[in-house]
């Protein structure tokens, strides 16, 4: 994170202010993942210029295999930053395949609801302070995180009356149904940025064929390439990447993607080479993908 960049809100920005905060929301929400270590969030907050540096984790009863919701509160200039921390990558198969089975008719995914509501209380008094302070609010997470992150932020708006805020979602599975999609997208849809890297398989679940849609303005890159902010869609109606024309279709062609050719990575260390073992759309959902090579 560029430690002269000013964070700026608004839906009318320059693609440059646009790429400068993905950027900065990009870091924030890989740092999510370091909750365990306060010593490093310390650290890194530091360096980063951040202030008021909280660490939000609790245990999250989830339909979901997941153990608890983690992520960061923090304030940089004059914004307020909400970070949330996706799934453990040993853990995304397992999470992936519950979309297939046993799917409820809630407008919302329940794991991801769960999930969001297990740290509302705190994330909750963040918000109201920052209405109250007329502060910028800035929200971001990877994968589940991603996920986390829009609950949050609609929950907020039909409970709090929150009205104007920045999503940044990196690798977001879709999270829920029609009445969800529509007021959302109403809100926070021209302000909410959904980026999406190569094959990610996340960003195909649950499948569309289950009621299930994107939210958000759409943009996507090759595996291994550079984010092209010129790309971004102006509009928030697009579900792409596609789950297929049809359930069954669209299952198929994801486990025929989980096997394909490798992915390259813009990591060069030993974790990046052995996450070349991993199957590529697998791969391509790591959160490093998401960081300019």
């Amino acid at each position: 994170m560029n430690s002269t960049r000013t964070l700026s809100r608004g839906s009318r920005q320059p693609v440059g202010v646009i790429g400068g905060n993905a950027l900065a929301m990009a870091w924030m929400s890989q740092l999510a993942y370091e909750t365990r270590l306060p010593d490093k969030i310390r650290a890194i907050g530091d360096l980063w210029h951040l202030a008021d540096v909280h660490i939000v984790q609790q245990h999250a009863k989830s339909t979901l295999p997941l153990a608890d919701t983690r992520g960061i509160i923090a304030s940089r200039d004059s914004a307020l930053i909400i970070a949330f921390a996706g799934t453990d990558p040993l853990n995304l198969l397992n999470w992936v395949s519950d979309f297939y089975l046993g799917q409820s008719t809630a407008d919302v995914h329940e794991g991801f609801q769960d999930a969001a509501d297990a740290v509302w209380p705190q994330v909750r008094a963040a918000i109201e302070q920052c209405k109250k302070d007329q502060r910028p609010l800035f929200v971001a997470g990877h994968s589940l995180g991603a996920a986390i992150a829009l609950v949050t932020v609609d929950r907020a708006r039909r409970e709090k009356g929150l009205e104007a805020a920045q999503v940044f979602i990196f690798g977001a599975p879709r999270v829920g149904r029609a009445d969800f999609v529509a007021g959302y997208n109403a809100a926070f849809g021209s302000t909410t940025y959904r980026l999406v890297h190569g094959r990610d398989v996340v960003a195909t679940v649950p499948p569309s064929e289950l009621g299930f849609h994107h939210v958000g303005r759409f943009l996507s890159c090759e595996s291994g390439a550079k984010f092209n902010l010129s790309q971004l869609l102006a509009a928030s109606d697009s579900d792409e990447p596609s789950s297929g024309s049809n359930f069954f279709i669209g299952v198929a062609g994801r486990l025929r993607n989980l096997f394909g050719n490798l992915s390259p990575t813009a990591r060069v260390d030993a974790i990046g080479r052995l996450s070349q073992l991993l199957a590529p759309s697998i791969g391509d959902h790591l959160p490093d993908r998401y960081l300019p090579p």
